[in-house]
Protein backbone atom coordinates (compact mmCIF):
# COMPACT_ATOMS: atom_id res chain seq x y z
CA UNK A 1 0.00 0.00 0.00
CA UNK A 2 0.94 3.88 -0.78
CA UNK A 3 0.03 6.74 -0.31
CA UNK A 4 -0.19 8.71 -3.65
CA UNK A 5 -0.67 12.49 -4.08
CA UNK A 6 -2.17 13.48 -7.26
CA UNK A 7 -2.25 17.39 -7.26
CA UNK A 8 -4.63 18.44 -10.78
CA UNK A 9 -5.09 21.49 -12.76
CA UNK A 10 -8.79 22.33 -13.16
CA UNK A 11 -10.78 23.78 -16.21
CA UNK A 12 -9.76 27.64 -15.35
CA UNK A 13 -6.26 27.35 -15.78
CA UNK A 14 -7.41 29.80 -18.81
CA UNK A 15 -7.55 32.44 -16.55
CA UNK A 16 -3.86 32.54 -15.92
CA UNK A 17 -3.03 33.16 -19.50
CA UNK A 18 -0.85 34.13 -20.82
CA UNK A 19 1.53 32.56 -18.26
CA UNK A 20 -0.37 29.14 -17.89
CA UNK A 21 -0.02 28.78 -21.96
CA UNK A 22 3.16 26.91 -21.11
CA UNK A 23 2.62 25.64 -17.58
CA UNK A 24 0.05 24.16 -15.01
CA UNK A 25 -1.26 26.70 -13.04
CA UNK A 26 0.45 25.18 -10.08
CA UNK A 27 3.65 25.55 -11.69
CA UNK A 28 3.09 29.52 -11.05
CA UNK A 29 5.40 31.45 -8.17
CA UNK A 30 3.59 32.83 -5.32
CA UNK A 31 5.75 33.64 -2.21
CA UNK A 32 9.02 31.95 -1.94
CA UNK A 33 7.86 29.20 -3.87
CA UNK A 34 5.58 27.21 -6.97
CA UNK A 35 2.34 26.88 -5.41
CA UNK A 36 2.91 22.86 -6.17
CA UNK A 37 5.76 23.08 -4.01
CA UNK A 38 3.58 24.91 -1.06
CA UNK A 39 0.84 21.72 -1.38
CA UNK A 40 3.40 18.93 -1.25
CA UNK A 41 4.90 20.36 2.11
CA UNK A 42 1.89 19.26 3.62
CA UNK A 43 2.23 15.30 2.48
CA UNK A 44 5.53 13.45 3.75
CA UNK A 45 6.22 10.21 2.20
CA UNK A 46 4.14 10.03 -0.93
CA UNK A 47 4.00 9.03 -3.84
CA UNK A 48 3.39 12.50 -6.22
CA UNK A 49 2.04 12.85 -9.27
CA UNK A 50 1.16 15.25 -11.36
CA UNK A 51 -1.61 15.84 -13.86
CA UNK A 52 -2.02 18.05 -16.70
CA UNK A 53 -2.66 18.89 -20.13
CA UNK A 54 -1.67 16.59 -22.54
CA UNK A 55 0.85 19.15 -24.56
CA UNK A 56 2.94 20.14 -21.65
CA UNK A 57 3.46 16.52 -20.32
CA UNK A 58 6.59 16.31 -22.14
CA UNK A 59 7.83 19.65 -21.07
CA UNK A 60 7.34 18.87 -17.40
CA UNK A 61 8.58 15.60 -18.01
CA UNK A 62 11.37 16.86 -18.95
CA UNK A 63 12.51 18.92 -15.74
CA UNK A 64 13.83 15.62 -14.78
CA UNK A 65 12.28 15.75 -10.83
CA UNK A 66 12.95 12.53 -10.26
CA UNK A 67 10.20 12.88 -7.28
CA UNK A 68 7.20 13.71 -9.51
CA UNK A 69 5.71 11.30 -12.05
CA UNK A 70 3.47 12.88 -14.81
CA UNK A 71 -0.23 12.10 -16.27
CA UNK A 72 0.46 8.74 -14.49
CA UNK A 73 -2.66 7.54 -13.54
CA UNK A 74 -1.86 3.67 -11.94
CA UNK A 75 -3.09 2.87 -8.55
CA UNK A 76 -3.32 -0.60 -7.02
CA UNK A 77 -6.74 -1.36 -4.79
CA UNK A 78 -5.46 -0.82 -1.52
CA UNK A 79 -3.56 2.63 -2.00
CA UNK A 80 -4.72 5.81 -0.44
CA UNK A 81 -4.77 8.63 -2.83
CA UNK A 82 -5.20 12.31 -2.24
CA UNK A 83 -6.04 14.56 -5.21
CA UNK A 84 -5.71 18.33 -5.09
CA UNK A 85 -6.27 20.86 -6.62
CA UNK A 86 -3.03 22.75 -8.15
CA UNK A 87 -4.81 26.23 -7.70
CA UNK A 88 -4.73 26.09 -3.75
CA UNK A 89 -3.58 28.24 -1.14
CA UNK A 90 -3.36 25.40 1.05
CA UNK A 91 -4.45 25.77 4.47
CA UNK A 92 -2.27 24.34 7.85
CA UNK A 93 -4.93 21.71 8.15
CA UNK A 94 -4.56 20.50 4.55
CA UNK A 95 -4.22 17.20 5.13
CA UNK A 96 -6.73 16.64 8.18
CA UNK A 97 -9.78 18.34 5.77
CA UNK A 98 -9.09 15.96 3.56
CA UNK A 99 -9.05 13.34 5.91
CA UNK A 100 -12.23 14.06 6.99
CA UNK A 101 -14.47 13.25 3.59
CA UNK A 102 -15.29 10.18 2.55
CA UNK A 103 -14.01 8.55 -0.84
CA UNK A 104 -17.62 9.43 -1.91
CA UNK A 105 -17.26 13.33 -1.36
CA UNK A 106 -16.08 16.10 -3.41
CA UNK A 107 -14.21 18.54 -1.64
CA UNK A 108 -15.21 21.69 -3.27
CA UNK A 109 -15.03 25.78 -3.03
CA UNK A 110 -17.92 27.42 -4.17
CA UNK A 111 -18.11 26.31 -7.80
CA UNK A 112 -14.34 24.82 -7.27
CA UNK A 113 -13.05 21.79 -6.81
CA UNK A 114 -10.84 21.52 -4.08
CA UNK A 115 -9.79 17.78 -3.74
CA UNK A 116 -10.74 14.54 -3.04
CA UNK A 117 -9.54 11.43 -0.48
CA UNK A 118 -10.33 7.53 -0.95
CA UNK A 119 -8.94 4.35 -1.95
CA UNK A 120 -7.42 3.25 -4.90
CA UNK A 121 -10.05 0.85 -5.69
CA UNK A 122 -12.57 3.98 -5.59
CA UNK A 123 -10.48 6.05 -7.29
CA UNK A 124 -9.99 3.77 -10.09
CA UNK A 125 -14.21 3.81 -10.93
CA UNK A 126 -13.18 7.91 -11.54
CA UNK A 127 -10.22 7.44 -12.82
CA UNK A 128 -11.06 8.71 -16.75
CA UNK A 129 -12.76 11.83 -14.89
CA UNK A 130 -9.93 12.71 -12.49
CA UNK A 131 -7.18 12.33 -15.35
CA UNK A 132 -9.37 15.19 -17.48
CA UNK A 133 -10.20 17.23 -15.09
CA UNK A 134 -8.67 20.34 -16.93
CA UNK A 135 -11.09 20.04 -19.52
CA UNK A 136 -14.22 21.80 -20.14
CA UNK A 137 -17.62 20.37 -17.73
CA UNK A 138 -15.71 17.48 -16.65
CA UNK A 139 -15.85 19.17 -12.41
CA UNK A 140 -19.54 19.64 -13.10
CA UNK A 141 -19.70 15.92 -14.35
CA UNK A 142 -17.49 14.44 -11.12
CA UNK A 143 -20.03 16.80 -8.96
CA UNK A 144 -23.50 14.88 -11.03
CA UNK A 145 -21.86 11.42 -9.60
CA UNK A 146 -20.35 12.62 -5.84
CA UNK A 147 -21.61 14.66 -3.07
CA UNK A 148 -20.26 17.68 -2.67
CA UNK A 149 -18.96 19.08 0.63
CA UNK A 150 -18.26 22.27 1.07
CA UNK A 151 -14.64 23.53 2.30
CA UNK A 152 -13.58 27.56 3.42
CA UNK A 153 -10.21 27.99 1.54
CA UNK A 154 -8.52 30.43 -0.76
CA UNK A 155 -8.08 29.74 -4.30
CA UNK A 156 -6.88 32.50 -6.84
CA UNK A 157 -8.71 32.99 -9.95
CA UNK A 158 -6.75 34.93 -12.15
CA UNK A 159 -2.78 36.29 -11.98
CA UNK A 160 -3.74 39.57 -9.83
CA UNK A 161 -4.68 36.91 -7.25
CA UNK A 162 -1.59 35.72 -7.25
CA UNK A 163 0.08 39.40 -7.04
CA UNK A 164 -1.87 40.47 -4.44
CA UNK A 165 -1.29 37.60 -1.84
CA UNK A 166 2.05 37.05 -2.86
CA UNK A 167 3.33 39.06 0.30
CA UNK A 168 1.48 37.76 2.72
CA UNK A 169 2.57 34.04 1.04
CA UNK A 170 6.61 34.94 1.46
CA UNK A 171 5.66 35.73 5.40
CA UNK A 172 4.21 32.01 5.61
CA UNK A 173 6.80 30.80 4.08
CA UNK A 174 9.31 32.25 6.14
CA UNK A 175 7.87 30.45 8.66
CA UNK A 176 9.28 27.92 7.27
CA UNK A 177 12.64 28.94 6.89
CA UNK A 178 12.89 29.78 10.51
CA UNK A 179 12.21 26.28 11.06
CA UNK A 180 14.31 24.68 8.38
CA UNK A 181 17.36 26.69 8.27
CA UNK A 182 20.07 28.37 10.32
CA UNK A 183 19.24 32.06 10.68
CA UNK A 184 21.82 32.65 13.23
CA UNK A 185 24.92 31.35 11.48
CA UNK A 186 23.77 32.51 7.88
CA UNK A 187 26.45 35.04 7.75
CA UNK A 188 28.97 32.88 7.86
CA UNK A 189 28.09 30.89 4.47
CA UNK A 190 27.48 34.44 2.64
CA UNK A 191 29.39 37.45 1.56
CA UNK A 192 27.76 40.60 3.60
CA UNK A 193 29.64 43.94 2.66
CA UNK A 194 30.51 46.02 6.26
CA UNK A 195 28.52 48.72 4.26
CA UNK A 196 25.70 46.85 4.04
CA UNK A 197 23.20 47.98 5.70
CA UNK A 198 19.96 45.85 7.64
CA UNK A 199 16.96 46.35 9.27
CA UNK A 200 15.63 43.74 11.69
CA UNK A 201 17.62 40.59 11.04
CA UNK A 202 15.43 38.42 12.62
CA UNK A 203 13.78 38.68 9.96
CA UNK A 204 16.38 38.11 6.88
CA UNK A 205 17.91 34.60 5.92
CA UNK A 206 20.75 34.79 3.30
CA UNK A 207 21.11 31.51 2.11
CA UNK A 208 24.96 29.96 1.08
CA UNK A 209 27.47 31.45 -1.23
CA UNK A 210 25.63 35.15 -1.47
CA UNK A 211 26.95 38.23 -1.58
CA UNK A 212 25.46 41.29 -0.64
CA UNK A 213 27.71 44.73 -1.38
CA UNK A 214 27.96 47.75 0.09
CA UNK A 215 25.27 50.46 0.28
CA UNK A 216 22.90 47.70 -0.14
CA UNK A 217 20.00 48.28 2.41
CA UNK A 218 17.91 45.35 3.07
CA UNK A 219 14.60 46.45 5.28
CA UNK A 220 12.77 44.01 6.84
CA UNK A 221 10.97 46.16 9.11
CA UNK A 222 7.69 45.61 6.66
CA UNK A 223 7.97 41.70 6.22
CA UNK A 224 10.80 39.38 5.90
CA UNK A 225 13.84 39.15 3.41
CA UNK A 226 14.69 35.55 1.75
CA UNK A 227 17.59 35.74 -0.14
CA UNK A 228 18.24 32.21 -2.44
CA UNK A 229 21.76 30.27 -3.14
CA UNK A 230 24.54 32.13 -5.13
CA UNK A 231 22.67 35.64 -5.47
CA UNK A 232 24.37 38.84 -5.87
CA UNK A 233 23.05 42.50 -4.43
CA UNK A 234 25.19 44.89 -6.26
CA UNK A 235 25.72 48.79 -4.62
CA UNK A 236 22.80 51.18 -4.47
CA UNK A 237 20.14 48.08 -4.06
CA UNK A 238 17.32 48.68 -1.33
CA UNK A 239 15.34 45.74 -0.89
CA UNK A 240 11.81 46.41 1.31
CA UNK A 241 10.14 42.92 3.00
CA UNK A 242 8.16 40.81 2.52
CA UNK A 243 10.55 40.13 -0.40
CA UNK A 244 12.09 36.50 -2.08
CA UNK A 245 15.00 36.56 -4.41
CA UNK A 246 16.02 32.97 -6.18
CA UNK A 247 19.14 31.33 -6.60
CA UNK A 248 21.82 33.21 -8.72
CA UNK A 249 19.61 36.15 -9.67
CA UNK A 250 21.45 39.66 -9.57
CA UNK A 251 20.03 42.75 -8.42
CA UNK A 252 22.03 45.20 -10.00
CA UNK A 253 20.76 48.60 -8.27
CA UNK A 254 17.72 50.49 -7.21
CA UNK A 255 14.22 49.88 -4.85
CA UNK A 256 12.46 46.32 -4.95
CA UNK A 257 9.22 47.34 -2.80
CA UNK A 258 7.45 44.75 -0.01
CA UNK A 259 5.51 42.16 -2.10
CA UNK A 260 7.99 41.02 -4.63
CA UNK A 261 9.21 37.82 -5.35
CA UNK A 262 11.91 37.17 -7.93
CA UNK A 263 12.74 34.06 -9.26
CA UNK A 264 15.94 32.11 -10.20
CA UNK A 265 18.68 33.19 -12.66
CA UNK A 266 17.07 36.92 -13.36
CA UNK A 267 18.43 40.41 -13.63
CA UNK A 268 16.54 42.75 -12.02
CA UNK A 269 17.07 46.79 -11.63
CA UNK A 270 15.20 49.90 -11.36
CA UNK A 271 11.86 50.52 -9.39
CA UNK A 272 9.55 46.98 -8.74
CA UNK A 273 6.86 47.15 -6.36
CA UNK A 274 5.11 43.90 -5.93
CA UNK A 275 5.62 41.77 -8.61
CA UNK A 276 6.29 38.09 -9.77
CA UNK A 277 9.16 37.42 -11.93
CA UNK A 278 8.42 33.55 -12.68
CA UNK A 279 12.75 33.36 -13.16
CA UNK A 280 15.06 33.76 -16.04
CA UNK A 281 14.39 36.94 -16.83
CA UNK A 282 15.77 40.27 -17.38
CA UNK A 283 14.50 44.05 -16.43
CA UNK A 284 18.25 44.97 -16.25
CA UNK A 285 17.45 49.03 -16.50
CA UNK A 286 15.39 51.90 -15.46
CA UNK A 287 12.36 51.75 -15.28
CA UNK A 288 9.01 51.06 -13.28
CA UNK A 289 7.39 47.38 -12.82
CA UNK A 290 4.35 47.58 -10.48
CA UNK A 291 1.64 44.59 -10.28
CA UNK A 292 3.15 42.57 -12.32
CA UNK A 293 3.18 39.29 -13.28
CA UNK A 294 6.57 37.97 -15.46
CA UNK A 295 6.84 35.03 -17.25
CA UNK A 296 10.14 33.30 -17.66
CA UNK A 297 12.72 34.65 -20.60
CA UNK A 298 11.66 37.76 -21.03
CA UNK A 299 13.61 40.60 -21.88
CA UNK A 300 12.48 44.13 -20.38
CA UNK A 301 13.93 46.87 -22.69
CA UNK A 302 15.80 50.28 -20.78
CA UNK A 303 13.18 52.68 -19.80
CA UNK A 304 9.93 49.51 -20.46
CA UNK A 305 7.73 50.90 -17.88
CA UNK A 306 3.62 50.28 -16.47
CA UNK A 307 1.07 51.54 -15.01
CA UNK A 308 -0.77 49.57 -12.21
CA UNK A 309 -3.24 52.58 -11.27
CA UNK A 310 -5.50 54.53 -13.38
CA UNK A 311 -5.99 58.47 -13.24
CA UNK A 312 -9.11 58.23 -11.77
CA UNK A 313 -8.25 55.37 -9.16
CA UNK A 314 -11.09 53.57 -10.09
CA UNK A 315 -10.86 49.75 -10.58
CA UNK A 316 -8.85 48.02 -13.49
CA UNK A 317 -10.34 45.72 -16.08
CA UNK A 318 -8.13 42.82 -17.51
CA UNK A 319 -9.27 41.32 -20.70
CA UNK A 320 -9.21 37.52 -20.31
CA UNK A 321 -9.69 34.93 -23.08
CA UNK A 322 -11.31 38.08 -25.21
CA UNK A 323 -13.37 39.19 -22.42
CA UNK A 324 -13.31 42.61 -20.31
CA UNK A 325 -13.04 41.10 -16.37
CA UNK A 326 -12.98 43.33 -13.45
CA UNK A 327 -10.17 42.67 -11.18
CA UNK A 328 -12.25 44.67 -8.07
CA UNK A 329 -8.83 45.84 -7.42
CA UNK A 330 -6.91 49.47 -7.99
CA UNK A 331 -3.44 48.59 -8.52
CA UNK A 332 -3.07 46.30 -11.28
CA UNK A 333 0.23 46.22 -13.65
CA UNK A 334 1.13 44.09 -16.70
CA UNK A 335 0.69 40.06 -17.29
CA UNK A 336 3.47 39.30 -19.51
CA UNK A 337 4.10 35.44 -21.05
CA UNK A 338 7.35 33.37 -21.57
CA UNK A 339 9.50 34.91 -24.35
CA UNK A 340 8.10 37.96 -24.60
CA UNK A 341 10.39 41.22 -25.28
CA UNK A 342 10.02 44.81 -25.08
CA UNK A 343 12.28 47.57 -26.50
CA UNK A 344 13.42 50.67 -25.48
CA UNK A 345 10.45 53.16 -23.96
CA UNK A 346 7.46 50.82 -24.50
CA UNK A 347 5.02 52.23 -21.94
CA UNK A 348 2.44 49.44 -21.24
CA UNK A 349 -1.18 50.38 -20.29
CA UNK A 350 -2.86 49.77 -16.62
CA UNK A 351 -3.61 45.91 -16.91
CA UNK A 352 -2.26 44.57 -20.17
CA UNK A 353 -1.82 41.26 -21.10
CA UNK A 354 1.22 40.33 -23.51
CA UNK A 355 1.11 36.97 -25.17
CA UNK A 356 3.79 34.69 -25.44
CA UNK A 357 6.35 34.80 -27.71
CA UNK A 358 5.52 38.69 -28.99
CA UNK A 359 7.97 41.24 -29.21
CA UNK A 360 7.17 45.05 -28.71
CA UNK A 361 9.13 48.13 -30.06
CA UNK A 362 8.92 51.45 -30.99
CA UNK A 363 8.46 53.08 -27.82
CA UNK A 364 5.22 55.13 -26.87
CA UNK A 365 2.53 54.02 -24.77
CA UNK A 366 0.82 50.58 -25.43
CA UNK A 367 -3.06 51.40 -25.10
CA UNK A 368 -4.47 47.59 -26.08
CA UNK A 369 -5.68 45.71 -23.00
CA UNK A 370 -4.21 42.32 -24.88
CA UNK A 371 -1.18 42.18 -27.01
CA UNK A 372 -2.04 38.24 -28.70
CA UNK A 373 1.02 35.59 -28.90
CA UNK A 374 3.77 35.87 -31.56
CA UNK A 375 3.01 39.32 -31.87
CA UNK A 376 5.64 41.22 -33.65
CA UNK A 377 5.12 45.48 -33.76
CA UNK A 378 4.19 48.30 -31.53
CA UNK A 379 1.72 50.72 -30.38
CA UNK A 380 0.49 51.45 -34.15
CA UNK A 381 -0.09 47.90 -35.14
CA UNK A 382 1.73 45.04 -36.34
CA UNK A 383 1.62 41.12 -37.69
CA UNK A 384 2.15 37.91 -36.71
CA UNK A 385 5.60 36.90 -35.39
CA UNK A 386 7.03 34.17 -37.85
CA UNK A 387 7.42 30.96 -35.36
CA UNK A 388 10.84 30.09 -37.25
CA UNK A 389 12.41 33.31 -36.13
CA UNK A 390 10.55 33.01 -32.80
CA UNK A 391 12.57 29.64 -32.16
CA UNK A 392 15.68 30.93 -33.17
CA UNK A 393 15.48 33.93 -30.91
CA UNK A 394 14.81 31.43 -28.23
CA UNK A 395 17.45 29.54 -29.23
CA UNK A 396 19.96 32.69 -28.87
CA UNK A 397 18.48 34.06 -25.49
CA UNK A 398 19.00 30.28 -24.12
CA UNK A 399 22.14 29.81 -24.87
CA UNK A 400 23.46 33.32 -23.29
CA UNK A 401 22.44 31.18 -19.91
CA UNK A 402 24.17 28.23 -21.29
CA UNK A 403 20.75 26.67 -21.79
CA UNK A 404 19.35 24.74 -24.89
CA UNK A 405 16.05 25.10 -25.98
CA UNK A 406 15.57 21.13 -26.38
CA UNK A 407 13.33 19.26 -28.88
CA UNK A 408 9.93 19.08 -26.33
CA UNK A 409 10.02 23.14 -25.70
CA UNK A 410 10.94 23.91 -29.27
CA UNK A 411 7.61 21.36 -30.16
CA UNK A 412 5.65 23.73 -27.51
CA UNK A 413 6.71 26.36 -29.59
CA UNK A 414 4.48 25.09 -32.06
CA UNK A 415 1.66 23.70 -30.53
CA UNK A 416 1.00 27.14 -28.93
CA UNK A 417 1.40 28.51 -32.35
CA UNK A 418 -1.29 26.74 -33.98
CA UNK A 419 -3.26 27.26 -30.65
CA UNK A 420 -3.50 31.18 -30.21
CA UNK A 421 -3.77 31.69 -34.08
CA UNK A 422 -7.68 32.63 -33.57
CA UNK A 423 -5.67 35.09 -30.43
CA UNK A 424 -3.90 36.61 -33.83
CA UNK A 425 -7.25 36.81 -36.11
CA UNK A 426 -8.90 39.15 -33.69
Amino acid sequence: MLVRLFIFEDERYDQFFPLTWTRPAYELRCGAWRIRHSIVSHFTQVDRVLLCRDYLEPVLNEKGDASYRVNDLHVEDDDEIYLVNGRLFPPSDLREILDSSGENQLLVCGYNMVGWHGSGRAFKSHATGFGQLYQKGQVDELKRTLDCVEAQVEMPSYLWDLVEKNGAQIERDFEWFKKHKDLKHMFEHSQVDDQALIYDVDRVYIEHGSRIDGQVVLDARGGPIIIGEKVHIQPHTRIEGPCYVGETSILVGGKIRGGTSIGPKCRIGGEVEQSIFQGCSNKYHEGFLGHSYVGEWVNLGASTTNSDLKNNYGPVKVEVNGMLVDSGQTKVGAFIGDHAKTGIGTLLNTGVSIGFSSNLFGGGMVKRKSIPSFFWGGADGGETYRLEEAIKTAETVMRRRGRQLSAAQADLFKKLFELTDKERGK
